[in-house]
């Protein structure tokens, strides 16, 4: 049986001693698709950015554990404060007065990271972590990383703007 032979024994396809030649327009061609290709990511981004909900604007205001006792307060600067109060005595044959003296508020920054994770860094050295969930964006468990214990927090309502104010009678 005859074996059939390729011209060049099938290893070249440009004649010996010529390479192929890169021409300015392959070069473009390249570059101008990778440009392309980031452009595109770069638009695909932006899009999914603006999608998202921005955790930060969430987290912003009152909140109050579900115990009564802790109360954060979140600023749109990044800063927080944690008001805890002291343990009210345990005689219930006294009356029940509002605590006059409450600590001050521990303050402290906090930090959320892609996909509503919350970090709190306070000053006394204690930190904190939390997800805010899109499903249930007023309320969210705090989780201390030296104990592990876990506090539930929910929004305060917000005040109204004339709470303070009382309607006036109009004058004739």
């Amino acid at each position: 049986m005859a074996r059939l032979t390729l011209p060049g024994k099938g290893k070249r396809t440009t004649p010996p001693g010529r390479r192929a030649q890169i021409k300015v327009l392959d070069v473009v061609i390249v570059i101008g698709g990778i440009i392309g290709i980031m452009a595109f990511n770069r638009m695909n981004i932006a899009r999914l950015q603006r999608s998202l909900p921005n955790a930060n604007s969430q987290i912003v205001g009152e909140w109050k554990s579900t115990r009564g006792l802790e109360h954060l307060v979140f600023r749109a600067d990044k800063t927080v404060s944690m008001t805890v109060p002291a343990n009210p005595p345990e005689d219930n044959a006294a009356p029940a007065a509002p605590e006059i003296n409450s600590p001050a508020p521990v303050t402290g920054k906090y930090v959320v990271v892609q996909g509503g994770k919350l970090s709190i860094q306070l000053m006394n050295g204690t930190k904190y972590t939390t997800t805010i969930s899109p499903g249930s964006p007023n309320r969210f468990d705090l989780i201390d990383s030296a104990t592990e214990g876990v506090t539930t927090f929910e929004r305060m309502p917000a005040a109204p703007a004339s709470a303070g104010t009382t309607p006036q009678a109009p004058s004739q």
